[in-house]
């Protein structure tokens, strides 16, 4: 095992077996998934920090969602679309995905753990593309950062 410091963008990753990224804020996140899944590693695990890049994304107004209308719900409905966008993008790139609270809340309000294991069951890409769309579309965002991450690493 090593431990290199600075951006994931700026290290050459080699073959991995497992990806690690605690509290990686706004959309550090999604380009250590992004490094993950073109490095093929096994075992994928972030803990999501900010939400910024999806809060600021997000066109669909309370009008369209009541659940929008209240500032803190805003937010917290953000940092759920977010992590289920990435949960699904893993799952397009064949992993089995899971998310949990692996901290009590009353520690720290970013409790979340998001897991991606590889498997090697055949994808449905078109199923999942669709439920990416579906999900983006009701909130009104046209990228997630995570799927300009990969397209960048040539996925």
């Amino acid at each position: 095992m090593s431990f290199k410091e600075g951006s994931i963008n700026a290290f050459a990753m080699p073959r991995t077996d497992v990806l690690i990224a605690l509290h990686a804020c706004d959309t550090a996140t999604d380009d250590a998934i992004a490094a993950g899944i073109a490095a093929g590693a096994r075992l994928i695990v972030c803990a999501p920090c900010c939400h910024k890049q999806i809060r600021k994304e997000m066109q669909a107004t309370a009008r369209d969602l009541p659940v929008l209308k209240y500032g803190i719900l805003f937010e917290r409905q953000a940092e759920i679309v977010t992590d289920t966008l990435r949960a699904l993008i893993m799952e397009k790139y064949g992993y089995q995905t899971h998310i949990q609270e692996f901290i009590e809340a009353e520690h720290t309000p970013k409790n979340v753990l998001l897991s991606g294991y590889k498997h090697k069951k055949p994808v449905d890409v078109r199923l999942i593309d669709g439920k990416i769309t579906q999900l983006k579309k009701e909130f009104g965002i046209k990228d997630h950062f995570l799927e300009i991450a990969l397209q960048q690493k040539g996925l």
